[in-house]
């Protein structure tokens, strides 16, 4: 019996298929075309059967989604590797979060979250925003808001995170994979902790790991963020509670705002620490 170009090619095929640990459909489609135009598959072969052909061959495929639009990746990989997978979601996203802590191992807090973060393509400017006591009082008696871009795959949850434009400034490369460094994680973690439990978990995390964290760099970062809220007093009292001293800290405290701040929304009841004027 006569066979197809797909069957004669079959291994060579899969050997560029499998050189990708997950595929986008878009890039599947991209490798059809290369192997019509080397003659490894006819060219009256259609996406639909060459897919099926793949499956055929052991191609799975996961999925999840987010927002609304559906999101899925092919992978002969049998052993699924949520880091990787995640890595393929998103063009220049980058680990974030615990999740940035995780892969480094200088951490395993919740690492049932996956959290992928993103930089707007412009920054969004805060301008000459007055912020007054009244607004932050009302702003942090509310229940906390989380994204809605976020989907459970796998025993993992998934959650896709905006960050303004700061040329992913403290994003680095470990092990293959882009991640926040351990600085610029405490920032997103200290300014996101209604995805982390509590302010307490995010002390005791990186009270364990005190002697990575570099206090000039984290000032840098909350300058490059360029937050409307008065972030630089809130650092200093995570800081402190992690282990540096009020002498360690002075840059921070002479940032500090004349309004009163909190670690985390709607908490009842509220402690306040007068040094830094935060209620925690």
């Amino acid at each position: 019996m006569k066979q197809d170009y797909f069957t004669l090619n079959k291994q060579e095929i899969l050997k560029i298929i499998c050189s990708y640990e997950f595929l986008s459909q878009r890039q599947l489609k991209e490798i059809l075309v290369i192997l019509k135009n080397k003659s490894l598959v006819s060219n009256s072969l259609s996406f639909n059967s060459f897919l099926l052909k793949l499956i055929d061959e052991g191609l799975s495929q996961k999925s999840i989604t987010i927002r609304g639009h559906l999101k899925t990746r092919y992978t002969f990989n049998q052993d699924f590797n949520i880091y990787n997978f995640c890595n393929s979601l998103e063009k220049n996203s980058f680990f974030s979060m615990s999740t940035a802590l995780n892969i480094q191992g200088l951490s395993d807090f919740r690492e049932e979250y996956i959290f992928v973060s993103k930089e707007r393509s412009t920054k969004i400017e805060q301008g000459n925003v007055t912020l007054t006591q009244e607004n932050i009082d009302n702003a942090f008696s509310k229940k906390p808001r989380r994204t809605n871009a976020y989907d459970k795959i796998d025993n993992h949850v998934v959650v896709l995170l905006e960050a303004n434009k700061t040329d992913t400034f403290e994003v680095i490369e470990y092990n293959g994979y882009r991640v926040s460094s351990v600085n610029r994680a405490f920032v997103e973690m200290i300014t996101n902790v209604q995805y982390l439990q509590s302010s307490e978990t995010i002390i005791e995390v990186f009270t364990k790991i005190k002697e990575k964290l570099n206090l000039d760099t984290i000032y840098t970062i909350i300058e490059k963020f360029d937050f409307i809220y008065p972030y630089f007093q809130l650092a200093g009292f995570y800081l402190e509670k992690i282990g540096f001293s009020k002498a360690e800290l002075v840059k921070f405290h002479d940032k500090k705002s004349g309004l009163n701040f909190y670690t985390q929304k709607n908490k009842n009841p509220y402690e306040f620490d007068e040094y830094w004027k935060i209620y925690y």
